[in-house]
């Protein structure tokens, strides 16, 4: 397994904003050296807390300070931009990051900024997948390529700059169905799998669970020949992450955080997407219950490795956990849950083989057989 993050990024209106990039900034910094592999950015425009409107610059700015960590924008939300310069764009942006731009795209999920564009909810998933299609064949084609579409009509069009990397790796995010996740399935893509998808709904009421996620991609994969190892290590996951000495402690820390966080969230309506069975309320929606229910990864390094081993089995495996970043706590409380994370939890997931040599050396030494 893999680890990174992703960000909306969510800063509340009582924030410095200009303050907010440069510490996102410094965070993809620490990401890298704590050794994750990948940073996602989303693109928002309405709303007031998540407060970037284009990841593509934050990108631009990161990967001058950082050399490994890959860099991806989580997502581009296609229903409102031009196909055209959408590939353009990212094409570029793969140069000057030399490589390491994780291509991700979207229908835009913030209904504030569909009415902001005018856009009829009926027409975003549409509008996505036209897109999606003429974005992959200008990024793939050696021709000019000529589209006649219900949204977009283009003749004998070719992009100057190519992208870097020979195959540009799609990422597709999906929030209320599963087809995002069976195109992926179909076509080799990396599905994002958002932080309040719950495990197991139980009904499959207005939201897919993780499971249903799953099942579609993986039975589109096969449909498709394509190995389901490949299809499992191509889904990410998203989940809302928070380590220190204790669970009590954690819930402690964040609990103000979290109340700003998902009143948020309610106030859009998503709160729909987090429910299980039949009857529940927002009010029913509790930190309590999220921690629990969704569930999210918090308490103790020894509570995290076995909520991550808990997800991991209900699921049947994926390739990348991806924790959510947040505002809940300050700069330092943050950096702390990261390095503990880093330090107690990945090495039980990465190199595996190594930390039991090195667990088997250290019991050796103490007599202990």
């Amino acid at each position: 397994m893999k680890f990174g993050f992703f960000t909306m990024p969510e800063h509340p209106p009582r924030e410095n904003w200009t303050l907010s990039y440069d510490r996102d900034i410094a965070t993809i910094v620490e990401a890298e050296r704590l050794g994750f592999s990948e940073f996602w950015i989303g693109e928002h425009h309405t709303g007031g807390y998540e407060n970037v409107p284009v990841p593509e610059y934050m990108i631009a700015k990161a990967s001058a300070v950082t050399h490994r960590i890959r860099l991806g924008t989580g997502v581009i939300n296609l229903p409102y931009q031009d196909p055209f310069m959408v590939a353009e764009r990212m094409a570029f942006l793969d140069h000057l990051t030399h490589g390491r731009l994780e291509y991700g795209f979207g229908g835009g999920g913030l209904p504030t900024d569909k009415a902001l564009f005018g856009l009829e909810p009926s027409e975003a998933s549409p509008r996505t997948n036209e897109a999606l299609e003429i974005i992959w064949q200008l990024l793939t084609s050696d021709d000019p390529v000529t589209y006649e579409g219900v949204y977009w009509k283009y003749e004998n069009r070719q992009l100057q700059v190519g992208p870097y990397q020979d195959v540009p790796p799609f990422a597709i995010a999906g929030l209320t169905g599963v087809h995002n996740y069976a195109k992926c399935g179909e076509r080799g893509w990396k599905p994002l799998s958002v932080h309040f998808a719950p495990t197991d709904n139980g009904t499959y009421q207005d939201a897919p669970d993780l499971k249903a996620m799953g099942a579609a991609m993986l039975e589109a994969g096969a449909r498709s020949g394509i190995d389901p190892a490949v299809t499992r290590d191509n889904w990410r996951i998203v989940r809302e992450v928070y380590v220190t000495d204790d669970k009590d402690q954690a819930l402690r820390d964040i609990r103000e955080g979290v109340k700003l966080s998902y009143d948020y969230l309610f106030g859009l309506g998503l709160g729909a997407l987090m429910k299980i069975g039949d009857g529940m309320t927002d009010a029913d929606l509790t930190l309590d219950w999220m921690v629990d229910n969704i569930p999210w990864i918090i308490g103790s390094p020894e509570d995290c490795v076995r909520q991550i081993k808990e997800l991991e089995e209900e699921v049947g495996g994926f390739g990348t956990l991806l924790i959510n970043c947040r505002d809940w706590v300050t700069t330092d409380r943050w950096n702390r849950s990261l390095e503990m994370f880093a330090r107690y939890v990945m090495p039980h997931f990465t190199k595996r083989e190594r930390l039991d040599r090195r667990q088997k050396l250290a019991d050796r030494a103490l007599g202990i057989d």
